[in-house]
């Protein structure tokens, strides 16, 4: 049975525990977390998903094989977290792994695919990452990894399916057999790079350590992306103190124009009023939920810098000028974008003419254009 493609028209938007609290979580973590993606009003931009990441399960199955919350660290279950969240408006996500253990060593799927499916559904869940760690390949001798990595999503797609509960599927196997060219069908959304890391868990991370290669590895897969399935860079690192707020704004503006999904990984009970106003920012939540569904195509590069352009459903364009250097530089954008007339600037909300641009480090323009 192939996967309902309508629950994702557009890019999810959320949080994840995994880049700020890794497998340190817990029940009231997660209650505080809804609560403050309500009262912080990112609930109201769009940011409904609450995925808890890997860390959740016990040690063991229970006696009939079922995966089973922490007593300790979960001792209400996960339906009463979903039941909550659901209250609130909001829409509970959970993980598992297509292998014999999830990356933190913990019960994983495999071969237990259908119990599980089942399992999330009657807890009602709404989303669900499927890492990629521990998978036994010998039990596929002579497949390569893209083959095997079909076989397992493709098995816990179809118990997803055959449970009738609208649950959005997330490949998380880091690009590994290109899933860009077959996840389609599948899942809603594929892992198409390795894990980011912010310096703030991993010294020499970052900016120059992994936003960047993630950056490089996905801006031309725009021709995979669309309505109902999408390209993933992996969450957001912006506010966890590893990088500038001016590489913070490059970080979330490129995930917009890629039509990435915007799922936040930083401490929301905690925001600063700079990473609030970066995430929160309407205008670039805007060209990322676009309903058209295009992921921006990198229209020209030359010396650091990259012209992305989106088209948009009402006839205009997003478009971003990025400056990768550590020095600055000037571009002039317009000769490469169609149309004419003065632009919007979404970060300032400036009505500016078209005309050479001046670019600071690491820093990364954006403008709407009018319909044309």
């Amino acid at each position: 049975m192939p996967i309902d493609s309508t629950l994702c028209p557009t890019p999810p938007m959320g949080f994840n525990t995994w880049n700020r609290f890794g497998m340190d979580i817990n029940e009231r973590l997660i209650q505080e977390t809804m609560d403050a993606l309500v009262a912080s009003g990112l609930a109201g931009l769009g940011y409904v998903h609450l995925n808890i990441d890997d860390g959740w399960m016990a040690p063991e199955r229970s006696a009939s094989g079922a995966l089973v919350p922490d007593p300790a660290r979960f001792p209400g279950g996960i339906r009463r977290l979903a039941d909550r969240a659901h209250g609130m408006g909001l829409k509970l996500g959970i993980y598992s792994d297509c292998g014999r253990k999830t990356c933190g060593g913990l019960p994983a799927s495999y071969g237990h695919e259908r119990q599980d499916a089942e399992t999330f559904a009657s807890w009602d869940i709404d989303y669900l990452k499927q890492d990629w760690c521990n998978i036994p390949f010998e039990d596929f001798p002579g497949l390569p990894e893209r083959e095997v990595a079909q076989i397992l999503y493709g098995r816990i797609s179809e118990a997803l399916a055959d449970t009738k509960r609208p649950i959005i599927l997330s490949l998380c196997n880091w690009g590994h057999g290109e899933p860009w060219e077959w996840a389609r069908g599948i899942g809603h959304l594929w892992r198409t790079t390795g894990d980011i890391v912010d310096a703030y868990h991993r010294p020499q991370s970052g900016w120059s350590g992994d936003l960047l290669s993630i950056f490089h590895r996905n801006v031309d897969l725009d021709a995979h992306a669309g309505p109902g399935g999408w390209n993933d860079p992996d969450m957001l690192e912006v506010g966890n103190g590893g990088m500038t707020d001016e590489e913070y704004r490059t970080h979330f503006a490129l995930w917009c124009l890629m039509a990435a999904p915007l799922l936040l990984g930083c401490d929301v009970r905690a925001l600063s009023p700079a990473t609030r106003a970066i995430v929160g920012n309407p205008d670039l939540i805007a060209v990322n939920q676009d309903p058209l569904g295009r992921q921006a195509k990198r229209a020209w590069h030359a010396a650091g810098v990259h012209l992305l352009v989106k088209p948009l459903a009402d006839g205009g364009q997003a478009v971003g000028l990025f400056n990768e250097a550590d020095a600055p530089a000037a571009a002039d954008p317009w000769p490469h974008v169609p149309g004419a007339g003065a632009v919007r600037d979404l970060w300032t909300g400036a009505t500016t003419s078209r005309g050479p641009v001046e670019l600071a480090p690491h820093q990364t323009r954006v403008w709407r254009t009018a319909p044309t």
